[in-house]
C-alpha cells in the first residue's frame, strides 16, 4: 500500500521480533505471542466454515419444513378437506392454470382466489368418488422467508369403473411470516 496506507511491516512484526508500529504494540513478539496469533488466525479460519455449514443446515431444515408443508397440502387436497386445504394459503392467494371451460371455443388462463376454487370444487375434484393428487418429487428453493417450489404430482380421478390418471407440475410461491409458511400463489399444468 506504500505511502497511501500501511506498509506490510505495519501489520507484521519486524525481523527483530518487535512490531514497527503501534498495531501490534511494542511488546516483544516471541514464540508465545506468535503461537497465540497463529492459533487465533487458525480459529478464525475454522469458525467461518462452521458458520457456513450452520447456514446450510438451517437451509436444509427450512427446505424439509417446506416439503412437509406441501405433503400436508396434498393430503388436504386429496382428502377434499376444503377448510384444511384453504388454510395452506395466505389471504388473497391465487390459483391459476390454463383450461377450456365447457362451451368455450378455446382454452384460456384461469386465475381464481382460493375461496372461488373451494366454491367450485364440487364441480371439479369433488364431482367423482375418487380424487387423489400426490407429490412425486419437488425442486425446493428457500431464501430467507421465501420459497419457490416446482412439484411433480400424480393425480387419479373418477369412479370405481373408470379412473383417469395423469401427471403434472405445480409451481408454488410460499411466504413465511411469524414462523408460518403458507402459499401466496399456485400455478399448475397437466402433462
Amino acid at each position: 500500500m506504500g505511502a497511501t496506507g500501511p506498509t506490510p511491516s505495519a501489520r507484521c512484526p519486524a525481523p527483530g521480533g518487535r512490531a514497527e508500529t503501534g498495531n501490534l504494540g511494542d511488546a516483544p513478539a516471541g514464540p508465545a505471542v506468535r503461537l497465540r496469533w497463529t492459533a487465533a488466525l487458525l480459529l478464525l479460519g475454522c469458525v467461518a466454515p462452521l458458520s457456513a455449514q450452520d447456514g446450510a443446515t438451517d437451509a436444509g431444515a427450512r427446505e424439509a419444513v417446506v416439503r412437509s408443508f406441501l405433503t400436508s397440502y396434498y393430503d388436504a387436497l386429496s382428502d377434499r378437506d376444503w377448510p384444511r386445504f384453504a388454510a395452506h394459503f395466505w389471504p388473497g392467494a391465487t390459483i391459476g392454470t390454463v383450461w377450456q371451460p365447457p362451451g368455450e371455443p378455446a382454452p384460456r388462463v384461469d386465475l381464481q382466489t382460493v375461496a372461488t376454487f373451494v366454491e367450485r370444487a364440487p364441480e371439479g375434484p369433488g364431482s367423482k368418488p375418487i380424487f387423489e393428487e400426490r407429490m412425486l418429487d419437488a425442486e425446493v428453493h428457500v431464501r430467507g422467508n421465501l420459497a419457490l417450489v416446482y412439484a411433480r404430482y400424480r393425480a387419479r380421478f373418477g369412479d370405481e369403473n373408470d379412473v383417469t390418471e395423469w401427471e403434472g407440475l405445480d409451481a408454488f410461491t410460499l411466504l413465511e411470516h411469524q414462523g408460518e409458511w403458507r402459499i401466496t400463489a399456485l400455478t399448475f399444468a397437466s402433462d
